[in-house]
């Protein structure tokens, strides 16, 4: 929801610590599988219940997905990075949620709720996009992502939130994922009226 404010916030530290990486010879995807990788340790922690080394992992995972980005906007973007990029923070977000089962077998239902709301706003975050680009719609014209794609209520700064929560208050994952889980369907139902929306429109004009 507020992903593209926080975005213009941070991109120029984002900048100029892309520029020290370059120079230490860095491209965008070994950031990103290196923010993976801190992904499995903050899954790992989390298992372990060391849960403030996982809130620890959980930033540089974030700080890498970010940093990946402005790596990649200075050397030249690539569609393999991109690829890159979409499917392990889509592995990771799917990942981190299921380290709360191996916590307490109770947390179950309500994570499987969660994730199915993640496959939920997932599904139409990427079909979205395709359906943006197939028709070349121009309200994709200024997008700084390497493809367009529809916000919502439960973006990346939210889950970030969500996740941090979690681990806080561990005791509360129920709560939380139940919450959010509703938040994401919330985001569900506004892109799928979007897309409805902007593709009748575009019906009507031709």
């Amino acid at each position: 929801m507020i992903d593209s404010q926080l975005n213009k916030l941070l991109r120029p530290t984002l900048n100029e610590t892309a520029k020290l990486f370059i120079k230490l010879g860095f491209n965008a995807d070994y950031i990103t599988f290196l923010g993976f990788l801190f992904g499995l340790f903050c899954f790992y922690f989390t298992i372990n219940s060391l849960f403030i080394y996982a809130i620890i992992f959980l930033f540089l995972n974030r700080f890498c997905d970010g940093l990946d980005g402005a790596i990649a906007r200075q050397k030249g973007e690539t569609d393999i990075g991109a690829f890159y990029d979409i499917i392990l923070d889509f592995l990771f977000y799917s990942l981190f949620p299921i380290a709360f089962i191996f916590v307490d077998l109770n947390n179950s239902y309500s994570i499987c709720f969660l994730l199915l709301s993640f496959v939920a706003t997932q599904t139409t975050f990427l079909a979205s996009a395709w359906i943006i680009e197939k028709n070349k719609i121009t309200i994709a014209n200024g997008q700084k992502k390497s493809f367009f794609y529809s916000g919502g209520i439960t973006e990346g700064f939210e889950t970030i939130i969500c996740f941090t929560l979690m681990l806080l208050f561990h005791k509360f994952v129920d709560f939380i994922a139940y919450i959010f889980g509703m938040l994401c369907w919330i985001t569900f139902f506004t892109r799928v009226f979007f897309i409805k929306k902007i593709l009748n429109n575009k019906k009507n004009i031709i």
